[in-house]
């Protein structure tokens, strides 16, 4: 998924990554979170289920609007101890979440992807977000202060 507008309106997450899938890229694309509904977990703008993507220079926003839900920006899970949901990789992202959302990345399951953990660069940027950048240790970016 490169370079495509997401939202707003949209009740579901913008992205659903599968289980079972992997080495995809989203890049430089534009998710605007309102509308997201939470019914059947659609309270993120991507939910990434899937193994080694690559996600940069994304930018995502989130506005309260009424019947809207909203959790984090990135979820990932490795869900049923497949070993998919890991090695997934976030640098250089924009995200904005309205005082609303958690974390801008939310890393579950990561005990389960100590071969193949999920990366969480300093390069990616946060504003108003409840707990901040990411649940889990921000890897420093070769170069980025």
């Amino acid at each position: 998924m490169i370079g495509n507008r997401f939202g707003p309106n949209i009740a579901a997450e913008h992205i659903d990554i599968k289980e079972g899938t992997t080495g995809g890229q989203v890049i430089g694309n534009v998710f605007d979170g309102r509308g997201l509904t939470g019914k059947n977990s659609g309270d993120s703008w991507v939910d990434a289920k899937g193994s080694d993507y690559l996600f940069v220079g994304n930018v995502g926003t989130y506005r309260p609007s009424e019947g809207s839900v909203f959790t984090h920006g990135y979820e990932t899970h490795e869900q049923y101890n497949l070993g998919y949901g890991c090695g997934n990789v976030f640098r250089g992202n924009l995200s904005h979440l309205a005082g609303v959302g958690g974390y801008a990345v939310n890393v579950t399951n990561q005990d389960r992807c100590a071969g193949n953990p999920n990366v969480v660069y300093n390069s990616n940027l946060v504003f108003d977000a409840v707990e901040g950048l990411t649940n889990i240790p921000i890897t420093p970016e070769p170069g980025h202060h």
